[in-house]
């Protein structure tokens, strides 16, 4: 299976993600349902994928390997947004076009309080075609 997974990987863009917020749960769905291409694949930032990566996730709520290299905050939301495509693009569209310390700013904040902004009772389990994009 490790192999699989390291050839997915290298082709893919990696979103790395808050397993225990409801808003990133929400916003992994989307994204699954937009990507077109089937090029993004996702992670918890505690888990083993994050680990090998080196990404922590005591700084940020999401972050994305593309490439190779790794993009945090704003700008992670801003390229999972894009590479996934349609109204992605969009998204992706305006976000640039905002001031990238104005646009960080907003992500932390949102970052920060996203416990409080969203709550559900929703359960947190994939949706369908999305499970074999979860890595670990």
């Amino acid at each position: 299976m490790g192999t699989w997974q390291a050839s997915l990987v290298s082709e893919g863009i990696i979103v790395f993600f808050d397993s225990d917020c409801q808003m990133c749960q929400g916003a992994l769905r989307w994204l699954n349902r937009i990507d077109a291409h089937d090029r993004l694949l996702f992670a918890p930032l505690g888990g083993e994928t994050a680990k090998e990566w080196g990404i922590s996730n005591e700084d940020d709520s999401m972050a994305v390997v593309r490439n190779g290299e790794t993009f945090r905050a704003s700008e992670a939301a801003r390229l999972a947004f894009g590479e996934a495509g349609g109204m992605g693009k969009v998204i992706a569209g305006v976000l640039k076009v905002i001031p990238f310390s104005l646009r960080d700013w907003g992500y932390r904040w949102i970052a920060k309080h996203r416990l409080a902004l969203v709550k559900t009772e929703s359960c947190g389990i994939p949706e369908e075609g999305m499970r074999e994009k979860l890595l670990d």
